[in-house]
């Protein structure tokens, strides 16, 4: 399933995040694991479980506020108590996030290939795919995928100033 887009602007407390619920924390009793941003203000929601804070245009504020994205569908103002009675909801999806997050990472370094079309880039790329097959707990995939949102400009321009002489070689 394609993902929502969720553009948010800072609360009163001039922050704003997205954090999807993906089990249970032993001090706050609901993990939550803070999406990456797409661009300026923008996340990209799928169906799950997630704690928002921030303002979208034309809809009321996100104070903390927990919701429920269901076949595309937003629903808003869960209680705390609600959130922890589908806590083994949100632990039997679990593969499910891993396999959406394994796919967000296959479409950064399908980008970072495309735009630096070298041998030794593609060599890397397939190898990090097959590493990234090989993790079997959601926690290093969205740090990866962090990581790679955030410096994909980077490592693009990097490869292409290291490659730029490529066929002369």
């Amino acid at each position: 399933m394609e993902p929502q887009r969720l553009q948010l602007l800072p609360n009163e407390d001039e922050k704003r995040w997205v954090a999807e619920i993906t089990g249970e924390d032993k001090v706050f009793r609901l993990k939550r694991d803070f999406q990456p941003e797409e661009g300026d203000g923008i996340w990209e929601i799928y169906d799950g479980w997630y704690q928002i804070h921030g303002q979208a245009p034309g809809v009321t504020p996100f104070q903390k506020e927990y919701v429920h994205v269901k076949n595309g569908r937003m629903l808003r103002h869960l209680s705390f108590g609600y959130m922890v009675q589908q806590l083994e909801e949100i632990k039997a999806a679990e593969p499910a996030r891993m396999e959406r997050l394994k796919r967000q990472i296959f479409r950064v370094l399908d980008d970072i290939k495309v735009a630096a079309p070298y041998e030794p880039v593609e060599e890397a790329i397939e190898r990090q795919k097959e590493d990234c097959e090989m993790i079997e707990e959601s926690g290093p995939l969205l740090a990866a995928l962090t990581t790679l949102k955030k410096q994909k400009d980077t490592i693009i321009k990097e490869y292409q100033k290291t490659f730029a002489n490529w066929n002369e070689w």
